[in-house]
């Protein structure tokens, strides 16, 4: 799968009607008779984004305001897979889109000498401070976050409560039990979308989350060499989970996508996936009276460790190459003060200063999950920009029973450092 990308595309082109009209003091005038100096400049914004199940948002958010602002045309591209690499690629052959989606933390880094700095802009007062940490370095911020999402196990509930299920797992012991509880009811525990190379940094993150203390320092200790995978014990928990995932889960999991696995489990024909928030529509798509829920991924056999993985860590940045950072500005104000108070953001909780709570039942999770304090960050925004394809790459051949544990935690090291090394060069 890695040498072989597979790209869902979505180019959302909403043109101006022609200016042939437009308002001033709640009069209509001809464009025939109006003075060029009046006339608003067309603008294109480009726009390039990930995120499974978005497209129809991005598409509506475009149109609403496009609707509003009749000179700005705003072009999305969202794809699914390679992500980062194809962004690198835009970036270094000068096709830079005036507004991207990154990851957080660690990538601020990376990106801060080529976006432009929000720090100031009013629009930032809507925001959770909390959810603005994801954009900040040294007292800067560098984008905005959307939305909060979240990820863990997403379960069948009518699925569970047919096998007689009513505790949920937190811990591998009693996932396993449940397991077996599932399968004789006839009913396959796990579908396994491991045809997706993201699925696993989510699995693997959680474990590193589970190692708590200072993320930024362990980051930078396995950078310096000071520290390596091996070193790091509930991380190596990642492969006893995969084990547990493969042993009852469903057949050729390398073989099942995204929105295979998401299906089987909608349509009850199999229990759990891991997954994220994002996933709700997409599922409700294949069964629109599915009852679903999160729990969070256990970790050994501390029940303590069970937490859902929450953060705002995916932010929309503006390149300071733009020719039209102004308007890249005003776009942000509108998504942040206008579209996202009214429509929401994929179903997902808001980032929004007194946010109203969305109607998805994974985000009603979530925020009970954050209520009871039971969540961790995404770790993941700490690490080396590409280390997450390498991650997912090597667990997938540790799937295929290519490489050993002991070869993908050396590995994993030996990327960790490459990439670091390359960033600073």
């Amino acid at each position: 799968m890695m040498k072989k990308p597979v790209f869902t595309s979505l180019s959302v082109i909403l043109m101006a009607a022609a200016f042939t009209s437009c308002s001033f003091g709640g009069g209509s005038y001809s464009a025939e008779t109006q003075d060029v100096s009046t006339q608003a400049r067309p603008v294109v914004l480009k726009m390039f984004t990930f995120g499974e199940g978005l497209s129809e948002q991005l598409h509506d958010m475009a149109e609403k305001y496009n609707a509003l602002h009749p000179e700005v045309t705003v072009e999305t591209e969202l794809i699914s897979n390679e992500y980062d690499s194809v962004l690198q690629t835009k970036l270094n052959s000068g096709d830079v889109p005036d507004i991207f989606m990154t990851q957080g933390y660690w990538a601020n880094r990376t990106y801060k000498d080529i976006v432009v700095e929000l720090t100031g802009q009013p629009f930032l007062d809507q925001i959770e401070d909390s959810a603005l940490k994801a954009a900040e370095l040294d007292g800067k911020i560098y984008g905005i976050p959307v939305s909060t999402q979240s990820y863990g196990f997403i379960y069948n509930k009518k699925v569970f409560a047919d096998a007689g299920i009513d505790t949920l797992p937190t811990t591998y012991t009693g996932l396993e039990e449940t397991a077996k509880r599932l399968k004789v009811k006839g009913v396959t525990p796990f579908a396994n979308s491991f045809k997706e190379w993201w699925v696993f940094k989510h699995i693997a993150s959680q474990t590193l989350a589970a190692e708590e203390g200072d993320y930024a320092q362990t980051a930078q200790e396995i950078s310096e060499g000071t520290k390596t995978f091996k070193d790091l014990p509930l991380f190596g928990r990642t492969f006893d989970m995969i084990d547990l995932m493969v042993k009852y889960g469903s057949d050729k999991p390398l073989e099942t996508d995204y929105g295979t696995g998401l299906a089987l489990v909608a349509q009850g024909k199999a229990a759990m996936i891991h997954n994220g928030n994002w996933a709700e529509g997409d599922m409700l798509k294949a069964n629109p009276s599915a009852k679903i829920g999160f729990f969070p991924e256990p970790v050994g056999d501390d029940p303590s460790k069970a937490r859902l993985m929450v953060d705002s860590s995916v932010l929309l940045r503006i390149s300071n190459s733009s020719k039209h950072i102004d308007e890249a500005k005003k776009f942000l104000d509108y998504i942040v003060t206008d579209y996202i108070k009214q429509y929401g953001w994929h179903g997902e909780v808001p980032v929004l200063k007194g946010g109203a709570a969305p109607d998805g039942q994974l985000a009603a999770d979530t925020i009970r999950y954050m209520n009871k304090g039971e969540t961790y960050p995404w770790v993941q925004g700490y690490w080396p920009d590409g280390f997450d394809t390498e991650l997912g790459a090597l667990l997938q051949e540790y799937v295929a029973q290519a490489k050993t544990k002991d070869q993908v935690l050396d590995e994993l090291t030996k990327a960790w450092v490459k990439l670091v090394k390359a960033a600073n060069m």
